[in-house]
């Protein structure tokens, strides 16, 4: 009955989507993160107890120049938290005729006019909905991203060189392949500095697990079309979800570097400028300095990159440094 009018429906989409709670640790971590101010705050006396509920804005221009987030959270007499809802300005386009503050007060009006009326049922609905967070994942020294579609090429060969160095170093490293992965496109839709989750559960959420627990994180891509190739860039995208959780909700502890190696099949350095502005912007977006890079060219003519004079060296030796300098390792 409390989910007839439009912000129920937005309330059912958001948990749909979102996973709706949070768990008790990923709450107060978001309430850390984020300088919140109380713009309206309303009682409702039920049987069941008293239920306070709060609108809250948060300035996140220092994030992006205007953003501003709504938080509706209700709690009970206990000062535990209920349920959330979050919006921001930057889900909303100019033509929409609604905005962020405005579905948080639509949200704050429903939720108080159904706890009056039907608060078992309120509180039955909210039961439901299952806290979101990133699956557990063992800690990884070594994470590599082999972003070519051809398992066997020049890509896989540097990803083996990296594995290689890093066993020999007496640490863990597990590879990933975009393409083999289930991984939506960002849409650009920014709910993830709602909670500081993607709108999308998938095969992503697993890569973040394993990205925030690991000590280096190297990228091997060759050069598609003046960029990487799609399944890579549909990675890098969403990596925006990442941002939005270290800053949202909790930033990643410890020391971590960032590697990138490249192909190209043209001769000349100049055929890397955007694989180097796209490793800038990716490891700035991990959070992480991009501390190491190798590049070979020429692949046209030599075609297999173990031809290239010294490069095994250079790549494990970025590899090592990068080791050496997030951490000691153990070495054979």
């Amino acid at each position: 009955m409390f989910l007839d009018s439009y912000s129920g429906r937005h309330l059912a989409l958001w948990a749909t989507l979102t996973g709706g709670l949070f768990r008790e640790g990923d709450r107060n971590r978001i309430g850390v993160m984020i300088q919140e101010n109380v713009l309206e705050k309303r009682v409702v006396h039920t049987a069941q107890g008293d239920f306070t509920f709060t609108l809250f804005s948060g300035d996140l221009t220092h994030l992006y120049p205007g953003m501003v987030r709504y938080r509706v959270c209700v709690t009970d007499a206990m000062d535990r938290t209920v349920t959330e809802y979050f919006s921001n300005t930057f889900e909303y386009t100019p033509v929409m005729e609604l905005d962020a503050k405005t579905a948080a007060i639509n949200v704050l009006n429903e939720w108080e006019r159904g706890f009056s009326r039907h608060p078992v049922d309120m509180l039955e609905y909210f039961s439901r909905l299952h806290p979101r967070c990133l699956p557990a994942a063992e800690a990884t020294d070594v994470v590599v991203i082999q972003g070519s579609p051809r398992p066997d090429g020049n890509c896989g060969e540097i990803a083996r060189w990296i594995a290689t160095e890093t066993a020999r170093m007496g640490a863990t490293v597990q590879v990933i392949y975009p393409d083999d992965m289930d991984i939506r496109s960002c849409i650009g839709c920014y709910q993830c500095y709602n909670s500081g989750f993607c709108t999308f559960a998938d095969d992503m959420d697993e890569v973040f697990a394993m990205v925030q627990r690991c000590r280096v994180l190297a990228v091997c891509a060759p050069v598609y079309s003046c960029s990487v190739p799609g399944a890579l860039k549909i990675l890098i995208d969403r990596f925006l979800a990442y941002d939005a959780h270290r800053h949202v909700v909790e930033e990643v502890a410890g020391h971590q570097a960032g590697l990138f190696f490249g192909v190209c099949g043209r001769d000349g350095d100049a055929n890397f400028i955007p694989l180097r502005e796209i490793a800038t912007a990716f490891f700035a977006m991990a959070g992480m300095p991009l501390t190491g890079t190798a590049w070979a060219d020429g692949m046209d003519q030599r075609r297999d990159v173990r031809q290239v004079s010294g490069f095994t060296h250079e790549v494990q030796e970025t590899v090592r440094r990068a080791l050496e300098q997030t951490g000691s390792s153990e070495k054979e």
